[in-house]
């Protein structure tokens, strides 16, 4: 119902500048048409559950082949606006679109095919911005592969540069740093490291607003260093595109990058093993704080043990986001479960759940925090920096937790002797849903909740990744 629900054709949006072409909605009412109605990030979660998993495979394959068309910087799109004036300031986007080019291998008939398929570039290889109807528009091709390849060696060698026509014109809330976009590789863990104070390249992407409040031009989680899940996701891709080229699949094994002064060919195995080697170290927070000198901790910074961080690498006046437990982690165990120590997983995951869910979605911060705020209020213009005009709660996470917590459950917990236990929890936490879906008039999942499940009247009433992402 939500695949039909959020996929047609409307007058103001396409997946082609030059022509209309049906595409799909971020979520209802709110995101319907023009440059609001498509995102890459959202896409890059929702097709998998609303078009592959549902058979819908040339659908999911037009929205692949777009963001494909839209390369640059070694980025793609999450403002898409049809293609015409494409926004590159998402970290995220590029990893969750090959997570889903990944999905679109496995369950398609095409398969590995799609890899060959030549594409033509929106935008040079030179990354210079030109009009959509200029003559060098799609003017270059290269093949889905090699969309790959590009995007993993543009991170490899690092990514810098200033947004086009950064100011007013594109973002009336961010402030002039927040246009710098700079993506690094710390070559002595793996990790890629990106972002700064006044811009938000994640999902978590609200941007202050409040003039009164003092937090216009701030981002609520900046979440600047490695965010958890794009480490996930990004080891998910290296392992893939390693077994691709492998198998011939894939032209390139690996980047030739700069290391300690000196140039180095790493290959996309060597890149995942030095990921897989350094990711609880940074990441873990161990239970029993004797342990703490086997991890990079700063103990003075830790409010919850036995969790993951959210982030590593944030700047020394801001290192206790790292610290803060948030509906992230769960994302790279579903994609990238052999990052994870099975035991530690599910301690993480249980504490998570006390914590995090409720009766839709997930919490985006630990109430043990002191800047918790559990409602969404777009209206709110008071003094109050953490909310005034507006901060949020999801649900499409949960879906992410509950696909998390089957694969280590029954590995490692107590669905390893009884899978029916493992089933029946997800279950218990899926009833609420069932009985939303069946009583709501847009028979979807809303995009937001307040505190407890409770209505969010700036939430869109039916969102495409909040369902999908429990396929």
């Amino acid at each position: 119902m939500t695949a039909v629900q959020m996929y047609g054709l409307v007058p103001s949006a396409s997946l082609d500048p030059k022509e209309s072409l049906p595409c799909v909605a971020a979520g209802l009412p709110h995101f319907s048409s023009g440059w609001a109605r498509t995102w890459g990030r959202d896409c890059a979660i929702s097709a998998s559950g609303l078009f592959i998993k549902t058979g819908l495979f040339e659908i999911a394959r037009a929205h692949l082949l777009c963001f494909c068309t839209t390369l640059k910087h070694g980025l793609m799109p999450n403002l898409l606006d049809s293609v015409r004036t494409p926004r590159y300031n998402s970290r995220d986007s590029p990893w969750f679109m090959l997570q889903l080019l990944q999905e679109y291998v496995k369950y398609c008939k095409e398969g590995e095919a799609i890899l060959g398929v030549q594409i033509k570039r929106r935008f040079p290889s030179s990354d210079e911005w030109v009009p959509w109807d200029s003559s060098i528009a799609y003017s270059e091709q290269l093949t889905v592969g090699e969309v790959v390849e590009e995007i993993l060696e543009r991170h490899a060698k690092g990514i810098d540069f200033r947004e086009y026509n950064a100011g007013p014109a594109i973002d009336g809330q961010m402030s002039d740093k927040g246009f710098n976009i700079s993506i690094h590789v710390d070559w002595a863990t793996g990790l890629v490291m990106g972002g700064n104070e006044k811009n938000c390249g994640t999902w978590m992407d609200k941007m202050g607003e409040s003039e009164k409040a003092g937090n216009k031009g701030f981002p609520g989680t900046p979440r600047d260093g490695a965010p958890v899940e794009i480490i996930g996701l990004l080891y998910s891709t290296l392992v893939w595109a390693a077994q691709l080229a492998k198998a011939g699949k894939l032209r390139k094994n690996g980047a030739e990058v700069e290391i300690d002064g000196k140039k180095v060919k790493v290959t996309w195995d060597e890149w995942a093993q030095k990921i897989q080697k350094n990711f609880e170290k940074c990441y873990w927070i161990p239970l029993d704080s004797n342990e703490d000198k086997d991890f990079v901790i700063d103990p003075k910074l830790v409010t919850r043990r036995g969790v993951y961080k959210d982030v590593f690498g944030t700047p020394s006046d801001r290192a206790h986001a790292d610290y803060q437990l948030r509906p992230n982690f769960p994302i790279a165990m579903a994609v990238a479960p052999k990052l994870f120590t099975p035991a530690r997983a599910l301690i993480a995951l249980k504490t998570t759940r006390e914590a995090l869910i409720g009766p839709l979605g997930m919490r985006t911060l630990d109430p043990w925090e002191a800047d918790y705020r559990p409602d969404y209020d777009n209206a709110n213009d008071s003094s109050d920096w953490l909310v005034a005009k507006g901060r949020n709660e999801w649900v499409w996470p949960i879906g992410y937790y509950l696909r998390a917590f089957l694969h280590f459950d029954t590995l490692a917990g107590e669905g390893l002797q009884n899978r029916q236990v493992t089933v029946h929890q997800i279950h218990s936490i899926l009833a609420e849903h069932r009985r939303y879906i069946q009583s709501d008039p847009w028979a979807g999942l809303p995009e937001l909740t307040n505190k407890d499940g409770a209505f969010c009247r700036d939430s869109c009433e039916s969102q495409a990744w909040s369902l999908s992402s429990f396929s």
